[in-house]
This record gives C-alpha cells, structure tokens and sequence, in this order.
C-alpha cells in the first residue's frame, strides 16, 4: 500500500509538470525574445536620433559612434534616402532577431543580432527549471512517503487485529484510535463485533458443555437399566441389552469426539485407517432401517482403497449423516461408492431443486430449527480432518466424501 501511495502521488506531480511545462517554456521564451526586441528597438531608434540630427546638420553621421552603440553580436544597415548604402556592420541574415526603423530623413535603419544568446539564455532557464521540477518530485515523494506511513500503519493494525480475530484470539486490547474517522469506524465496529463473537463462543461452550453433561447423565441412566436387562434369563432379551449397552458406549464416544472438535476445532484421534471397512461397518448398522423402510443400500469399491488419515469416529460420523440425509430425502436404492480416498453416496431420487443446490450445506437460517443441520454439521465435521464434502451431481444427488491420504498426511506432518 505503502509504495501504491507514493507511485500514484509522484504520478499525479509528473501530470501536473508536464501539464505546465509547455506553457511555462513558452512563457520564458516569449519573454526573453520581447526583451531582445526591446533592447533591439531602442538601439535603432538611437541610431536613426543620430542619422537624423547629422541629416539636419547637413553632415555625414558619426559611424564610430554608431558602432560603438551596438553589442559584440549586432549588427546594422544604413540606407540612405536614395537607396544608396551608408554603413553596414555584421549583419547576417541567419538566426537572428530583427528591428528596421526610419529616420526623419527617410533614411532605413536595420538592427540585428544573433538568436544564439537567446537560445542559450532559454536553455539555462530551462535546466533551472527542470532541477525544480526534480526538486519538487523529491518533496513530493517524501511528503507521500510520510503520508503512506500515516495511512498504512493504522491499517496495518487494523489488518492484524483482523486476522487475530478469524483465527479465534480475541485477547488483544482496545483498537488504537487514528484520528482518521473511516479507519477509527471500522476499528470500533471490528472491536464491537470480536466482543460479540467472543460472548457468543463462550455462551456456546457453556451450552455444549451442559448439554453434553445432561446426555451423559440420561446415558448413564439408560445404560444401568440395561445393564439389568442384560441379565434378564431370556436369552433375547440379555442379548438385544447387550447390543443397546454398545450403542450407549458408542454414543458417548460420539459426544465426547464432538465436544472435542466443537472446543478445539480438532482432535488427538488422528491415525491411518481403512475408509473401506469405515463405510461397510456404518452402512451395516444402518441396514436394519433401510429394510424396515423397503429399501436397499450397498458398497462399491471400483479400486483397491488406500489408507486414509483422519479420525475414525469423525469420519463415521459423516457417513452416518450421508446415509441419514439418503435414507430420508432421497428415494430408491443407495449406492455407497468408493474411489480412492473418497465415498460418493448416490441415491434414486429426484435431486434438489437448483435454487436450493448452492444452499445446501449453509445450514437453516432459523436457529431454532430442528432440521436442516446435517449435512452443514457434516462439512464442518470433515474440515476438522481436512477432509472435503461436495456436490459433485444432481437429479439424482451425487455427494462426495473425500479423506486426506494417508501417506500425502504423514508427509505433510512430519514437515
């Protein structure tokens, strides 16, 4: 910004100089040139003074004198009234400023002299005023410079204080003021909005937290009365107990993986594993409901999979919400399709309309809502691992789930 400044100052300098040189040369040589002119015109009216006087003494006029008046580079001519020649001096027809007069006696005088004075005279002034016109680039580069500084640096501030503030500090103090009102405006709007974000995170956590507390505590109630289910004599029920009891570890062990990306915006979870086993064990767990709803999923895998890095229970979690939205907005049967590092869930439907396609992970606008999080929730799941979720196909709805590779991961890691 700095150099941005100073460019485009000197820039406007050069514009306006240029703009008056012309005019400015102009001046100082038509100035010059009608000094010349004078001091030309009064030395022929002071030879045709003394042309007439010796006319009138019925005389020869006094050449010397004459000549004696002139300058080391002029030159006269003196006609007489006949048209006869009476004295002629160093006159030259070639660069050279002219004055003819005539004296009482109709005698012609011609006074010359030589432009090279006058050139060379124009050519100083002009080196004189090109130095100040250097002069004044100089200043204004230096003017621009301090001026750039006193602009930059609150912006620069600014800038930082913005930056701190989208990577979560909000632990720096009031914004400097600048006296530059537009810059103080945005300065105290940022403040007031990194105070707001902040109440708002905290006032988050505090819910997550209590939230998590109380599913924890009506797991936990859950989980007991099973416990004694468990051990009830029918053979199926202590087994379908058994089952509930794993479901219940497997639902803390979601909240807990939640509550962690939700404070930390990661976790220490994070290794190699298989997405293709991943997807087969999640899609196993969901197959139950696909039946009751008449409908079949399944997994493809066009290639051998390799080794993805992420954390295994987020990456689930994922899954699920694909399988979820599939199963209750989609029709038809479900294909979970893995390439590579990515599952693509395809389903029969119809698609989404197209005015909705682009707002599909942006999540309800109402907080209250109670639908429309998930696939929003799955995106932001995926980001914590630097995974990606996208559209990649509508009519019918093609979304892709893609996990870093394991060895572009361990690489990028040990960095």
């Amino acid at each position: 910004m700095r150099r941005r400044l100073v460019i485009s100052t000197i820039a406007i300098v050069l514009v306006v100089l240029g703009a008056l040189a012309l005019p400015v040369g102009l001046i100082v040589y038509n100035t010059a040139e009608d000094q010349l002119v004078a001091r030309l015109t009064d030395q022929a009216n002071t030879i045709a003074a003394l042309v007439s006087d010796a006319a009138d003494a019925d005389r020869e006029p006094n050449l010397e004198r004459i000549r004696d008046s002139l300058g080391p580079n002029d030159g006269v001519e003196i006609v007489g009234p006949t048209g006869e020649p009476i004295d002629r001096v160093r006159l030259t027809a070639r660069s050279t400023q002219q004055v003819e007069e005539f004296a009482e006696d109709g005698s012609r005088i011609l006074v010359s002299t030589s432009s090279a004075p006058l050139d060379e005279n124009f050519r100083a002034q002009l080196r004189s005023l090109l130095l100040l016109a250097f002069g004044a680039i100089a200043a204004a580069a230096g003017l621009a410079w301090v001026q750039a500084r006193q602009l930059a640096r609150p912006l620069e501030r600014l800038s930082r204080r913005a930056g701190s503030i989208g990577d979560g500090d909000f632990s720096l103090g009031p914004f400097v003021r600048t006296n530059i009102p537009e810059i103080d405006d945005i300065g105290a709007a940022l403040e007031t909005s990194s105070k707001r974000v902040e109440t708002m995170l905290a006032n988050e956590r505090h819910f997550t937290a209590d939230a998590t507390h109380q599913l924890r505590t009506g797991i936990a109630g859950v989980a007991m009365r099973v416990e004694i289910l468990s051990m009830h004599g029918d053979q199926g029920v202590s087994s379908e107990a058994r089952v509930i009891l794993e479901q219940t570890d497997q639902l803390n062990a979601t909240i807990d993986e939640l509550l962690a990306a939700a404070r930390n915006r990661t976790t220490n979870e994070r290794g190699v594993f298989d997405l293709v086993g991943v997807v087969q064990a999640h899609v196993d767990e969901w197959l139950p409901r696909y039946e009751t709803s008449r409908r079949h999923i399944g997994v493809v895998s066009s290639n051998p999979s390799p080794p993805v890095f992420g954390t295994k229970g987020l990456a689930g979690q994922v899954i699920d919400i694909l399988i979820d939205n599939a199963l209750r907005h989609g029709a038809g049967a479900v294909t979970m399709l893995i390439d590579g590092p990515s599952v693509t869930v395809i389903d029969q439907g119809s698609g989404v309309p197209d005015d909705k396609l682009t707002k599909i992970f942006a999540g309800p606008v109402d907080p209250a809502a109670r639908h429309g999080r998930g696939l929003s929730l799955a995106r932001r799941l995926a980001q914590v691992d630097g995974a990606t979720l996208e559209i990649v196909g509508n009519r019918p709805l093609r979304l892709r789930f893609t996990m870093p590779r394991a060895e572009t991961a361990n690489s990028f890691h040990h960095r």
